[in-house]
């Protein structure tokens, strides 16, 4: 049933792998793997992470971009739709990265706003690689809340 020579070749099979093939597969497996960037997130654009927070006067909504630089944003409301988008930014000459989980090329992020915003008084700012944009909300189309009776 157990074949003490089988059991030896199977051995002595794998102590060979491992000294001659192991290497070179392994390298070429991560060359394959992390050459282009995020190996979970290839052929795709990256979602960059978004807070969005309110009060009773506005709205904020916080991209997390950090490496980033304030000249490569667009901010755009067109329709009731808030556009952030970013352009793809430059790494340095000479550097090749073996493995980068943080997406540095361009991205778009879209969000349906709601009537009660002021379209008039957006504000955008970029700090510590943070984009942060307030929405105010228009006081005037604010719905009070209304309490039903339970009956």
């Amino acid at each position: 049933m157990f074949r003490r020579e089988t059991y030896n070749q199977d051995a002595e099979a794998q102590r060979n792998f491992c000294r001659s093939n192991f290497k070179r597969k392994f390298d070429r497996f991560q060359s394959q793997f992390f050459n282009d960037g995020n190996p979970f997130n290839r052929g795709q654009k990256s979602n960059i992470p978004v807070n969005i927070a309110e009060n009773d006067e506005l709205y904020q909504v916080q991209v997390f971009a950090a490496g980033r630089k304030k000249e490569q944003f667009q901010v755009n409301i067109t329709d009731q739709v808030l556009t952030i988008s970013c352009k793809a930014a430059e790494l340095e000459s000479g550097l090749k990265y073996i493995y980068q989980e943080q997406h540095l090329g361009e991205f778009e992020r879209a969000f349906q706003l709601q009537d009660e915003i002021l379209l008039d008084n957006v504000h955008a700012s970029f700090e510590d690689g943070i984009l942060t944009v307030i929405l105010q909300k228009d006081p005037s189309k604010i719905k009070a809340a209304q309490e039903v009776q339970v009956s």
